[in-house]
C-alpha cells in the first residue's frame, strides 16, 4: 500500500512539474514553437515515467510471487530454491536463511515425533507390565475374603501379594531411574575412582543372591585403574549385569569378572556359564522391557540391561555381548581411560 502511494506521488509530481513548465513557457516567452517542443518533451517524460512505473510494478509483483513461493516452502517444509544461489543479493541471502530455518523446523519435528512415539511406547509398555501384577493383587485380595480358606492358603496368598508388591516396587524404581537419566533430571557426576572398588561394591550387593543360589563369583583384582566415572551409577550398571547372570545361571554355576586395560579403553568382562542367549535375540536384549525366550520363569521386567547400557553410554562407553545358547554369556563393558 505504501509503495503504491509513493509511486502515485512520484507520478503526480512529474505531471505537475510538466504542467507548470508548459504554463511558464506559454505565458513568459509566448513562443508557440518553443511551447510545442516543451510539451513534446513533457509528454516523453510522462510516457517514460509511466513505462518506469509499469516495469517497476511488474518487477515488484514478480518479487512478491517469489517471496510467496519461499513462504510456501516454509509451510510445506520444502528446500526448493526460488532465487538463484549464484546471485549474492539480499533475496538469495533471505532464501538461504529460509532453507536453514526449514531444516531446523524439520529436525525439531522429527525430534518431537520421536519423543512422542517414545512416550506412547513407554506408556504402552508400562501399562502392559502393570497389568499382570495388579490383576494378581486383585485376585488374591478377593480370594482372601472367603472365610472357608485354610490358614496355609491364606499364608500362601499373603506371600503372593507380597511378591507382586515387590515386583511393582522394583518396576517403579527402575522406571524412575531410567526417566531421570533420560530426562537429564539426574546428572552423572564423574570423579576419579578405582575400577576395582566399583566392581567389588557391585559384587557385594549381589553376593547374597549368588550365595542363596550356590553360585560362585570370581574376581581377580588387577592393578589399580583410576577412571573418571560416576561411582553409584557405574556400580548400578555392573550390578544389573551380575544380577542378570545370577538369574539365568543354574545352581553351582560360576560368574567371573575380568578387567583388561587397552590404550584408550578399559574392558570389564562379566562371564557366566548360564543358559546363554540365542543369536537372533542378541540385538534385542538391550531393549526396554525385552525378555528372551526361556526367561519367563525368572523374576524380572526386562529393564536391567537397558539401564546398564544407558549408564555406560552416558559416560562415553559402550557394551558388547557374546553368547551361545546353553553355553553362557560374556558381557563386555568398555569404559574410556580419558
Amino acid at each position: 500500500m505504501k509503495i503504491n502511494m509513493k509511486i502515485s506521488l512520484y507520478f503526480t509530481s512529474i505531471l505537475l512539474c510538466c504542467i507548470l513548465l508548459s504554463c511558464y513557457i506559454g505565458f513568459v516567452y509566448k513562443d508557440t514553437h518553443l511551447l510545442i517542443v516543451v510539451m513534446v518533451f513533457c509528454m516523453i517524460i510522462i510516457l517514460l515515467s509511466l513505462l518506469f512505473i509499469y516495469v517497476l510494478k511488474k518487477h515488484m509483483e514478480h518479487i512478491l510471487n517469489q517471496l510467496s513461493k519461499v513462504i510456501s516452502c516454509i509451510i510445506d517444509m520444502k528446500e526448493e530454491e526460488v532465487f538463484s544461489v549464484l546471485n549474492d543479493d539480499l533475496l538469495s541471502k533471505l532464501q538461504s536463511q529460509v532453507i536453514k530455518l526449514t531444516n531446523i523446523l524439520k529436525a525439531q519435528n522429527k525430534r518431537i515425533k520421536k519423543e512422542r512415539d517414545e512416550i506412547k511406547s513407554l506408556i504402552s509398555d508400562i501399562s502392559h507390565q502393570l497389568k499382570t501384577p495388579l490383576s494378581n493383587l486383585k485376585l488374591y485380595h478377593e480370594l482372601m475374603k472367603y472365610p472357608s480358606i485354610s490358614k496355609e492358603e491364606y499364608n500362601e496368598f499373603n506371600l503372593n501379594i507380597k511378591n507382586q508388591i515387590e515386583k511393582l516396587s522394583f518396576l517403579l524404581e527402575s522406571m524412575i531411574k531410567i526417566s531421570r537419566l533420560e530426562g537429564g533430571i539426574i546428572q552423572l557426576t564423574p570423579q576419579k575412582i578405582n575400577l576395582n572398588d566399583i566392581c567389588l561394591t557391585a559384587i557385594k550387593q549381589a553376593y547374597e543372591m549368588a550365595k542363596n543360589k550356590n553360585i560362585e563369583i570370581q574376581f581377580n583384582i588387577t592393578e589399580d585403574i583410576l577412571l573418571n566415572l560416576d561411582k553409584n551409577w557405574t556400580v548400578e550398571a555392573i550390578f544389573n549385569i551380575i544380577d542378570n547372570a545370577i538369574k539365568y545361571t543354574k545352581s553351582g554355576g560360576t560368574i567371573m569378572l575380568h578387567i583388561i586395560k587397552y590404550e584408550m579403553f578399559v574392558r570389564v568382562n562379566i562371564t557366566d556359564n548360564g543358559i546363554g542367549i540365542e543369536e537372533k535375540e542378541i540385538n534385542h536384549i538391550f531393549k526396554r522391557f525385552y525378555r528372551g525366550e526361556g526367561t519367563q520363569d525368572e523374576d524380572g521386567v526386562g529393564l536391567g540391561l537397558y539401564l546398564a547400557r544407558k549408564i555406560i553410554t552416558e559416560q562415553n562407553g559402550y557394551m558388547k555381548v557374546k553368547s551361545q545358547k546353553s553355553q553362557g554369556s560374556t558381557f563386555s563393558l568398555f569404559l574410556p581411560l580419558k
